[in-house]
């Protein structure tokens, strides 16, 4: 009966070392990513688009692989060549560097004219203008890319046409343009 206390002690000291003991497999490589506020050029006076284009880069950034770090407005200005990025991400420490440019956001309703006796088309169009880019730096490979992504044309008016979803739109596809996974290769191995 000793030797069955004694094994039991054993057992429990053993499943406490490992509990408290921190394990190398849980040890990812973080990235800290700086996301630079989104750059208005296009004076897009709704919240909600630049709430959604902000969301939309974060999402793609997520703990425990990548760690947002905050960002001043001063560096909005610092995005549009390699060497004033390189600079920035040597200021703020970041190994990632990411920033959008609104450039165009314009939506105008087109409803057919009055005078069109010849056309028997009564449908209300909105015509949409969206162009983003997104200026991104990667330390550890030195790569400066400037993506770019637009929405635009005329689509029959429905509940989901708005220049909302046309922003989302581009944003999906800047996104599927970057060269950041999910989970990034190197996630696991010593830097």
């Amino acid at each position: 009966m000793a030797r069955f206390k004694k094994f039991l002690i054993l057992i429990a000291f053993l499943q406490l070392y490992i509990v408290l003991t921190p394990l190398p497999a849980f040890a990812y490589n973080t990235y800290h990513v700086a996301v630079v506020p989104v750059v208005n050029t296009a004076n897009c006076q709704d919240e909600e688009i630049l709430k959604l284009i902000q969301t939309k880069v974060k999402d793609k950034f997520k703990f425990p692989f990548y760690e947002i770090i905050p960002v001043q407005k001063e560096a909005l200005t610092r995005l549009k060549d390699k060497a004033s990025i390189e600079q920035l991400a040597n200021d703020l420490s970041a190994d990632i560097v990411i920033g959008i440019e609104l450039v165009n956001a314009q939506s105008a309703i087109v409803t057919p004219s009055f005078w069109s006796f010849y056309s028997n088309n009564d449908d209300t169009y909105l015509d949409t203008r969206v162009l983003i880019k997104c200026y991104t730096y990667t330390v550890k490979d030195d790569i400066y890319l400037s993506l770019k992504a637009s929405s635009s044309g005329l689509e029959p008016m429905r509940v989901d046409t708005n220049l909302y979803n046309s922003v989302g739109k581009a944003m999906d596809e800047i996104i599927g343009k970057l060269p950041y996974k999910r989970v990034p290769d190197d996630a696991l191995t010593p830097r």
